[in-house]
């Protein structure tokens, strides 16, 4: 797989994190976590909803927009379920479709842009 460009840092917004097309691997959610890049495959393991138009948490993991369910930017495994109404699902939901991780990919960061490495 070539390097590509992703992503501008400017462009990430206050969110932190944003959707990007890949012609070879699709939709991406693309951000910064602590100041390190990440690259993860785009839809919450719950309902599927697009996590690029979610937010980098406080902690540094991805926050699904929907229902509020986190995830580890670098391994890609939900470390939180869904919250809100869904919350008493929470730990069915990681034991079930949240048990398989997203798809994460190498990135890096140079002159503040996020490049696939």
């Amino acid at each position: 797989m070539s390097e590509r460009r992703l992503i501008s840092v400017a462009d990430l917004g206050d969110s932190g994190v944003a959707v990007v097309e890949d012609p070879e691997l699709g939709s991406l959610a693309v951000g910064l976590s602590d100041g390190v890049p990440f690259a993860t495959s785009n839809r919450c393991r719950h309902l599927g909803a697009s996590l690029g138009t979610g937010s980098v948490a406080e902690d540094g993991s991805l926050e699904c927009p929907w229902h509020h369910a986190r995830y580890d930017v670098h391994s890609g495994r939900m470390i939180r379920g869904p919250q809100g109404a869904f919350k008493p699902l929470a730990g069915v939901v990681r034991q079930t479709t949240g048990r398989l991780p997203l798809d994460t990919h190498a990135v890096e960061l140079r002159d503040g842009v996020i490049w696939l490495a």
